[in-house]
């Protein structure tokens, strides 16, 4: 991506700051994106994936940021939105010399972003980031069961929405066994729910299938298995114009981000009847508990996890005649706009 197509990019999204990361030295080539701090300072997950091009790597930050700041808006957060993302290998020899040297930039930014667990890194990363940054989330946990309690209570939401049955005897196909995954599974499984799994780790379809109660299928047919709901929870950008044109599922909820290659898919969706969860809802989960941790307390945790239903079917009932990604961002953005009235910029922590 050129600087000039850079600029456009991050103007029209309106962005506050793109941060470029390089160290020659550790192997570091990384991005830290923060999207919007109206609410409070920007709180995403370090990611760490190989990407084919820097290009992808920065496309990939502005898009999870930008979403960020969706997520906590419509979750009732203090928290903005932001991410970071790590072009390299996470199994690299070199990883903690990479993580440690990405720390470095992420303690410039002096808190206004806080950086928690994604893809490619655990809580342990997030211990040798905090040797290297005086001002970080304490993330205790893994939020991922968070995450898949969020994705599973909205795709009841939705079932219950549309007049439908339960979880129990429902079809649903499960993309990707990460820790968000395969957590899905296991909740979907205990509630009756007949779930069909793949993965491109066959490792992992293999545990699955021992502690719970899944059906392996083919990785290049689960998302267009025959299934009630289609559930993605791996990488982004998985639902292509071909994906969206051939679906079954009725419904498509998942715990993945950016699932849709292309935003005008949604529209699409609806075109073929097919209900759609927008991921910044669904997978609110990781985001609320990642903020309690910061808080220091669960209050209130729980109940706010299960606000997704709520959320779920506050956008469905709005969104009769138009798609759900549509009237969750302008809900968002409606709300950013309530706050920038009466709020003086966020004070900084540490």
């Amino acid at each position: 991506m050129s600087t000039h197509a850079l600029t456009t990019e991050i103007d029209r999204r309106d962005f506050e700051q793109v941060v470029l990361c390089r160290d020659p030295e550790a192997g570091l080539r990384s991005v830290i994106a923060i999207h919007d701090t109206t609410l409070g300072p920007s709180l995403g997950g370090i990611r760490m994936r190989h990407y084919a091009t820097d290009a992808d790597a920065l496309a990939d930050a502005l898009d999870l940021a930008e979403a960020m700041t969706y997520k906590a808006a419509l979750a009732g957060l203090e928290l903005g939105g932001g991410k970071s993302v790590i072009n390299a290998d996470p199994t690299s020899p070199d990883r903690d010399r990479i993580i440690a040297a990405h720390a470095r930039y992420v303690g410039a930014l002096g808190g206004r972003y806080i950086p928690s667990v994604d893809m490619g890194t655990t809580v342990a990363d997030l211990e040798l980031v905090a040797r290297h940054v005086a001002v970080v989330a304490s993330q205790r946990r893994d939020p991922s069961w968070f995450t898949a309690k969020g994705v599973v209570r909205s795709i009841e939401a939705a079932l219950q929405w549309s007049g439908e049955k339960g979880l129990s005897g429902t079809r649903i196909s499960v993309q990707g066994l990460g820790h968000v995954g395969q957590c899905v599974v296991a909740m979907l499984s205990a509630a009756g729910a007949e779930v069909l799994i793949a993965d491109v780790d066959e490792a992992r379809v293999r545990s699955t299938m021992r502690h719970s109660t899944a059906t392996a299928v083919p990785t290049d047919e689960i998302l267009l298995a025959d299934a009630d709901v289609v559930c993605p929870c791996g990488p982004g950008a998985v639902v292509t114009e071909a994906v969206a044109e051939h679906l079954k599922a009725r419904y498509l909820i998942g715990a993945a981000n950016n699932m849709l290659a292309e935003e005008y898919l949604a529209s699409a969706l609806v075109a073929r009847g097919i209900v759609y969860v927008p991921d910044f809802v669904s997978n609110a989960g990781g985001l609320i508990a990642a903020a309690a941790d910061l808080r220091g307390t669960d209050d209130g945790l729980h109940a706010r996890v299960d606000g997704i239903a709520a959320t779920t079917v506050e956008i469905l009932e709005a969104a009769p005649n138009c798609d759900a990604v549509t009237v969750a961002k302008k809900l968002a953005r409606d709300r950013l706009a309530q706050r920038r009235v009466h709020r003086p910029h966020f004070a900084e922590t540490g």
